[in-house]
């Protein structure tokens, strides 16, 4: 099952995250793993989001860097790490998170994708960055570079 998982991975993360991505901001709202609710319907500053799972090669550099990026510089943006795997239990995504060294409160399950496939036309994507602000897309990356940092710092 993991093979499938990581062979989808490589399949989406090689397709262009422009031409997944839906032209309007999905409105959605999920809890983090310790229960925080956050809906983007009633989100007033800038947010960003971060599709990823357990296994993503990408994410394991990119989401504890993302974390101290947005920690240190933008600590009022909220940050949401959203896996969308049904296979990635609640347990599995804690162990990832202590080993990536960022508080379970930035993680939020969507078992069944709901929110990825409102965001990707049905599809579930991974290794993606996201930056809103209103109902307005500001950025969208599928990897954490000088360009993404970058774009979230004008993201305020």
């Amino acid at each position: 099952m993991r093979f499938v998982t990581v062979f989808a991975f490589l399949l989406v993360y090689l397709t262009s995250v422009e031409s997944a991505l839906c032209k309007e901001v999905p409105t959605f709202w999920l809890r983090s793993l310790e229960g925080k609710r956050f809906d983007s319907r009633k989100q007033e500053q800038p947010y960003v989001l971060s599709f990823f799972f357990v296994n993503c090669v990408p994410c394991i550099k990119e989401i504890p860097a993302l974390y101290q990026l947005m920690k240190s510089e933008f600590p009022e943006t909220p940050l949401l790490f959203i896996d969308p795997l049904k296979e990635d239990s609640k347990k599995e995504i804690a162990r990832f998170a202590k080993r990536l060294k960022v508080p379970l409160s930035y993680f939020y399950r969507d078992s069944f994708g709901v929110v990825s496939k409102k965001f990707f036309k049905g599809k579930i994507v991974f290794s993606t960055i996201i930056g809103i602000k209103g109902k307005e897309y500001k950025f969208k990356s599928n990897q954490f570079d000088d360009e993404t940092i970058g774009l979230i710092k004008i993201l305020r």
